[in-house]
């Protein structure tokens, strides 16, 4: 009986691990300066996705230097300033006012086991979290005189 209770266990041990080796590496997308983790690029291989991943910082920064170089008014920038946009194609991307951020793919859709618009939701929840906070670190601080 422990043999096969030990042989049972061992292969659902090989059946879980080796679905999770099928989920690929991946490297954090976290939102800038705030420690919030947007989401984990997913790959499969050796060679490793670094333009795609630099192209989504690019992204996320080119939104928030517009921030930072026009006004850093908490006001002008939120949460809530994060959509999804689905085109006629049916593609889900995810924006930060009129910034694009990134679109989801089939890939990580299938590998989140989601749709693309559901994990476009997960996405836009956790860059919602980082606008604020980074927000919330980068706005001026009132200036005190002595």
């Amino acid at each position: 009986m422990r043999k096969v209770i030990f042989a049972v266990a061992l292969s659902l041990i090989v059946l879980f691990s080796s679905g999770v080796w099928a989920q690929g590496v991946g490297i954090p997308v976290d939102i800038p300066g705030t420690g919030v983790n947007f989401f984990l690029y997913r790959y499969e291989g050796d060679q490793k996705p670094y333009n795609q991943v630099n192209a989504i910082w690019a992204n996320l920064s080119a939104a928030f230097d517009q921030w930072v170089v026009s006004t850093q008014d908490p006001a002008d920038l939120s949460g809530k300033d994060v959509h999804i946009v689905v085109n006629a194609s049916g593609s889900v991307s995810v924006f930060l006012k009129d910034h694009f951020i990134v679109e989801v793919d089939q890939y990580h859709a299938k590998i989140n086991r989601a749709t693309p618009q559901q994990l476009a939701e997960k996405w836009a929840a956790n860059l919602r979290e980082g606008v604020e906070k980074f927000v919330s670190i980068n706005q001026p601080k009132p200036v005190v005189k002595d």
